[in-house]
């Protein structure tokens, strides 16, 4: 809500599931096409995020604001650990 990344809320189902889904393989140290060290713990940057939601279309271009909500989620778990 606080990044306005769900827009029309068409694609916001698959957007989270995505994102759930996503986030749990970044914690599990599973790389994407992006990652540039595959030994070092994996940092969700956004070309990072953007990588691994790269199959959720959004047709209201929400693209930034949900990233940015993703981080800032990845941000909180990190920093709660």
């Amino acid at each position: 809500m606080d990044h306005d990344g769900l827009q029309c809320g068409y694609c916001t189902p698959g957007q989270i599931c995505s994102a759930v889904g996503m986030l749990d393989e970044a914690r599990a140290g599973h790389p994407s096409h992006v990652t540039a060290d595959l030994e070092a713990e994996v940092a969700l940057t956004d070309d990072e995020i953007r990588e691994r939601m790269s199959g959720n279309l959004c047709r209201c271009g929400a693209y930034t604001n949900i990233v940015a909500a993703i981080s800032e989620v990845a941000g909180q778990e990190a920093s709660s650990r």
